[in-house]
C-alpha cells in the first residue's frame, strides 16, 4: 500500500500573497522526510510558477484563485498548479537562448526552464476553463544520505 501525504492551498491573484504561501510551503515540507534539494526544487516552483500565473494569466483586476497541491508519496512530491487565467501550456515553451539573456541584460525568462530542469516529469492540461501544470520532483537524488522511513510519512 502506497503512502501519501497531501496539503493544498489556495491563494489570490496578487503578489503579496505569495510570499505568504511561500512560508507555508516551506514550513510544511520542512517537516517532511525530504532531501534537501527536493525541498529548495518544491519551493522554487511554487515561487516560478505562481509569480508567472499571477503576472501573466489574466487581463482583468478581479480577486482569482490559484490553486496549489503538493503531494508526498514514496517516490515523488507532486505538485499540481491550477488557475482560470488564459490557457498557457508553458510545456511547449522552448527553451530560452541563455546567451541571448545574459548579453541583453533582461530580467526573467528563466523560471519555467529552471522548473522543467529540476523536474523529473511536466505535463500540463486545459480542463474545462482551468490550466492545471502538474510537476514531478524526486524525493531523493541518488547520492542523498538522508535518511527516510516510510512511517515519517503518516
Amino acid at each position: 500500500m502506497q503512502m501519501t501525504v497531501e496539503k493544498t492551498w489556495q491563494i489570490p491573484n496578487r503578489i503579496e500573497a505569495l510570499a505568504d504561501i511561500a512560508k507555508e510551503v516551506s514550513g510544511w515540507l520542512a517537516d517532511l522526510p525530504l532531501s534537501s534539494r527536493a525541498k529548495y526544487s518544491a519551493g522554487l516552483a511554487v515561487e516560478e510558477m505562481v509569480t508567472n500565473i499571477i503576472k501573466y494569466s489574466y487581463d482583468d483586476d478581479r480577486e482569482h484563485l490559484v490553486g496549489i497541491r503538493i503531494s508526498v508519496d514514496r517516490e515523488h512530491l507532486t505538485l499540481i498548479f491550477e488557475d482560470d487565467g488564459h490557457p498557457f501550456d508553458p510545456t511547449q515553451r522552448p527553451a530560452p537562448d541563455i546567451e541571448k539573456l545574459i548579453e541583453s541584460k533582461k530580467i526573467g525568462g528563466l523560471g519555467i526552464e529552471l522548473v522543467r530542469r529540476m523536474s523529473d516529469k511536466m505535463s500540463y492540461e486545459r480542463a474545462g476553463n482551468l490550466n492545471r501544470l502538474t510537476l514531478h520532483i524526486r524525493r531523493l537524488e541518488p547520492d542523498d544520505t538522508q535518511f527516510i522511513t516510510l512511517s515519517s510519512l503518516l
